[in-house]
């Protein structure tokens, strides 16, 4: 049964959290609009598609803001107690440190929880959601000005390889939109990267639906064990591929900057690939790391509690000057996690959990010193 002062506290840093995500909400959401509104708006997008982009907008955000709030909400808590002298007449009647702040940790398991399932299920959908209706956007645009299907949503020189079946894929150029492209050129690789076999086509489609490639008005090459020689050759009309993984949606975000994947796309590349493939290293350690994000509540109230009632009770800015000091040093220590994981000096797991580690052992550092206090 919870104590008064424990839903006094609770309740005052439930306000603070609400304002808290509220402002950096919308501060994240105008961030968004000003890169994306005036083109969207130049694309003619209508009321209802742009509420819906950002209505996914919000939820690709939330795992972000979550852990950020939680952390300011709880400092600015604190410190307003221990400004009010508060802490002092709690301490004063025998309360110790972890149960005048057990609703923060209450809290902080909760959020915990909640972010766990929010990035397993939620954020994977808003993301795949919100990336498809800014394709869907541009394409609609481009219709209007042409009556071909086949020239929108264009990419040139769509490369792609696919190391565990041994394909590398050349297409001259393809349309996202129609799944239709021309000058195709497929390899297929032996263990030693060799030439087996080679489809040249001078036009390609891909079923969506039936999850099928067919090349058409080519040439099939097969070449010597072992040998870049020529055994033979067959000219095609049509061919038909159902067996192929690959598909031209996925061929083309493995080309995109991380900074613009989405978690789910993220997802799909590093489940697609081997482990133990290095160029996607920086891949494996972005998704790690949203993987161990909803821990980071767990680490601020570590860092928040000391810095808040440890600190100098007539200027309480100091301690969140601190933990604000001590968060970017956080992110920081992020930045150093994955240089190293991407020079192949810890593995994409080490290296996501690696500004986490420090920043656990310097928040139970501080908090033992506060509790006995």
């Amino acid at each position: 049964m919870p104590r008064l002062i424990d839903r006094y506290i609770f309740k005052e840093w439930l306000k603070a959290l609400g304002v808290t995500v509220l402002l950096i909400l919308g501060i994240l959401l105008l961030e968004d609009m000003y890169r994306n509104l005036k083109n969207f708006l130049e694309r003619s997008a209508d009321i209802k598609t742009l509420l819906c982009y950002y209505g996914f907008v919000i939820p690709n955000c939330l795992g972000t803001v979550l852990p950020i709030a939680f952390f300011i909400s709880v400092l600015y808590v604190l410190n307003d107690m221990q400004a009010h002298n508060e802490v002092v007449a709690l301490r004063a009647s025998g309360m110790t440190v972890f149960s005048i702040t057990r609703g923060f940790w209450f809290a902080a398991v909760l959020l915990t929880g909640l972010l766990i399932g929010f990035n397993a299920y939620l954020l994977p959908y808003a993301s795949d959601r919100m990336n498809t209706i800014a394709q869907q956007i541009d394409y609609n645009a481009q219709k209007k000005h042409t009556n071909d299907t086949e020239q929108i949503g264009i990419r040139y020189n769509l490369c792609f390889h696919h190391p565990t079946a041994g394909r590398l894929w050349r297409i001259n150029r393809f349309g996202l939109y129609a799944n239709r492209g021309t000058f195709m050129t497929l390899s297929m690789l032996d263990a030693d990267g060799l030439e087996r076999e080679r489809i040249e086509a001078h036009a390609v489609s891909f079923d969506p639906h039936e999850h099928t490639w067919h090349f058409f008005n080519g040439k099939h090459w097969y070449f010597e064990e072992n040998s870049d020689v020529v055994r033979n050759f067959k000219p095609f009309s049509e061919e038909t591929y159902d067996a192929f993984d690959e598909t031209p949606p996925f061929m083309d975000c493995v080309h995109k900057p991380l900074k613009h994947l989405g978690a789910h796309e993220l997802k799909q590349i590093i489940n697609f690939f081997p482990e133990n493939n290095t160029h996607f290293s920086e891949h494996c350690i972005a998704y790690a790391s949203i993987a161990s994000s909803p821990l980071i509540c767990l680490m601020v109230l570590l860092l928040a509690i000391p810095f808040s009632l440890g600190g100098v009770r007539t200027n309480p800015m100091v301690g969140i000057s601190k933990a604000v000091g001590l968060f970017f040093i956080y992110y920081l220590a992020g930045g150093f996690g994955r240089m190293l994981g991407t020079r192949g000096m810890l593995s994409p797991l080490a290296a996501a959990w690696f500004p986490n580690a420090i920043m656990l052992v310097f928040g139970l550092v501080l908090y033992r010193k506060l509790a006995p206090r």
